[in-house]
């Protein structure tokens, strides 16, 4: 940094309730080991709003998600980063738990050489910061659906009839990397908003996207369900199972929390997830099997930039981007959505250093 400033803005989540102040600068806290990162734009994330209202186990290893999705630049880099001052990055927060939040005008991540080549990703597309899309939950995505893969063997989803429930921004990214995988998709989605936005946006077909009360028109129709809502309910994952086809697959993406048993075949459908395992169960005489992912890693968000650089037209990234604040807006929408009086289909985004 050419200078260093006084003090910064950063947001704290205390009790259930967030807030924006100015905070001193930790000028102390520019070692060899650490990166500063000053976000262009930051996205908001389902996970971000649980962590407001206690729904959400935050995992030991990796720390809280609070403030996770952005695209920087690097202001300073320690000698001992391996990173520049000036590139253009974005954060795997399923790395290291050594990081401060994104909800702020800058950034610090600390840990070794090796750790922040896997944490602070660069972002090879020059262009990003005029046509945003945020790579991390891209890259969860990517990493969701390889791992689909090599859990069931299969060399691709060609021919294969895909059902998701949930048409928020994974729904939706699942969506285009099934259908990009061979497969045909159909989405199902409780309230009209988000399926409005899909169709508006031409990210699904208005034969893509349906109301999860049509679900029950295409039971056993699947050869596998993605199961993406905010919220994997009892009544969720019922609906996927009878929507499933004998011997189809049940992907668990998110929405669970440690503990969380349902009635397909009394499997910890939490662990499934969170390790990435597939088991097999019988439901209601059906043959299924339930498969979890979580995380990503580097090779996930390369991945995701080759998809989008090669396949514009099929990764249209930038149109779930739905709605864009500033920072100083941020504490009282996120509690809006915390408290259930706001909501927003597609990403909402929040651009500080993009306006400097």
């Amino acid at each position: 940094m050419s200078s260093v400033p006084y003090t910064y803005e950063t947001s704290t989540l205390m009790d259930g309730v967030v807030a924006l102040g100015v905070h001193a600068f930790p000028q102390d806290a520019l070692g060899d080991d650490t990166v500063v990162i000053e976000p262009h734009y930051i996205g908001i994330c389902r996970a971000d709003v649980k962590e407001v209202i206690g729904s959400r186990d935050v995992m030991g290893d990796r720390g809280p998600l609070f403030g996770h999705e952005l695209v920087g630049t690097v202001s300073f880099s320690g000698a001992g980063t391996g990173l520049q001052k000036g590139d253009v990055v974005t954060l795997n927060p399923n790395i290291t738990p050594t990081r401060t939040t994104g909800f702020a005008e800058y950034v610090f991540v600390h840990g070794t050489k090796e750790v922040l080549e896997q944490t602070v990703i660069r972002v090879p597309e020059p262009e990003i910061q005029n046509s945003i899309w945020m790579p991390e939950p891209f890259a969860c995505i990517v990493h969701a659906l390889r791992k689909f893969l090599e859990l069931t063997n299969l060399p691709s989803l060609a021919g294969k009839k895909v059902g998701i429930i949930g048409a928020g921004c994974a729904g939706l990214m699942f969506a285009m990397y099934a259908r990009h995988l061979g497969a045909s998709i159909s989405v199902f989605n409780r309230g009209e908003m988000r399926r409005t936005f899909a169709r508006e946006r031409e990210i699904l077909t208005a034969d893509e996207i349906h109301s999860l009360e049509d679900a029950k028109a295409h039971q056993n129709e699947f050869d596998a369900v993605i199961v993406a809502p905010t919220v994997s309910s009892t009544d969720i994952l019922e609906t996927a199972a009878a929507m499933a086809a004998d011997e189809a697959v049940l992907l668990v993406y998110g929405g669970t929390r440690k503990g969380d048993s349902f009635p397909l075949g009394q499997r910890d459908v939490d662990a499934i997830r969170r390790e990435e395992r597939i088991e097999s169960a019988v439901h209601n005489g059906k043959r299924l099997s339930i498969s979890g992912a979580y995380g990503c890693s580097k090779e996930d968000y390369e991945e995701g930039y080759r998809l989008h650089a090669r396949h514009p037209h099929e990764f249209p990234l930038e149109r779930l981007a739905s709605r864009q604040i500033g920072l100083d807006d941020f504490p009282a929408l996120i509690m809006g959505m915390a408290t259930g009086a706001e909501d927003y289909p597609g990403k909402v985004l929040i651009g500080i250093g993009a306006q400097r």
